[in-house]
């Protein structure tokens, strides 16, 4: 694998994303989804599937993406961004769906109507180091655009001093 190409390549594929400002991670895939002609649905979970942290199934009606529930945010943003790399690229599923698994989501859709499994656990092949860097570049745009909130600790702080920070260092540059 030329990574300079794979770069270049994934440098072009977000380039070319519509993201919003401000990022908002559902409203982002809600237009990928619109996009690609298909929802991408999003689902909280405890991952308590061997080491997984993320899980994408693809089925002919529509995208599931599952992530971590017990995580920070940011880390969240990034599990579902790298999930939407495997997406935007059309991996092919390298992973049938065990029976822990298809049992786990059967409520939400059946094991028959799966057409791809992938699920983020290490970063060793071609694959996941390229929806690795799609969801760097993803979040990477994404924090050029204004925080819109400053968290109510910061703004009650003495003198307002790190509110003021926070608000200068969010206003950053559009791409």
């Amino acid at each position: 694998m030329n990574r300079t190409h794979v770069r270049r390549s994934c440098e072009a594929l977000v380039a070319a994303l519509d993201v919003p400002s401000p990022f908002q991670l559902g409203e982002f895939c809600r237009s990928l989804g619109e996009s690609r002609g298909k929802p991408i649905n999003l689902l909280p979970t405890p991952m308590v599937f061997g080491n997984l942290c993320g899980l994408w199934l693809g089925t002919a009606k529509a995208d599931y993406v599952f992530y971590e529930e017990n995580t920070s945010r940011l880390h969240q943003q990034h599990i579902v961004c790298h999930e939407l790399g495997h997406i935007l690229c059309e991996h092919p599923a390298k992973k049938t769906l065990g029976a822990g698994i298809a049992s786990a989501l059967t409520p939400v859709v059946e094991p028959g109507e799966v057409q791809r499994v992938l699920g983020r656990e290490t970063y060793s092949d071609d694959q996941e180091f390229e929806a690795e860097l799609i969801a760097t570049l993803i979040l990477q745009r994404a924090s050029r655009f204004r925080i819109v909130d400053t968290p109510a600790a910061l703004s009650s702080t003495s003198g307002g001093a790190v509110a003021r920070i926070a608000r200068s260092l969010s206003r950053g540059v559009r791409s």
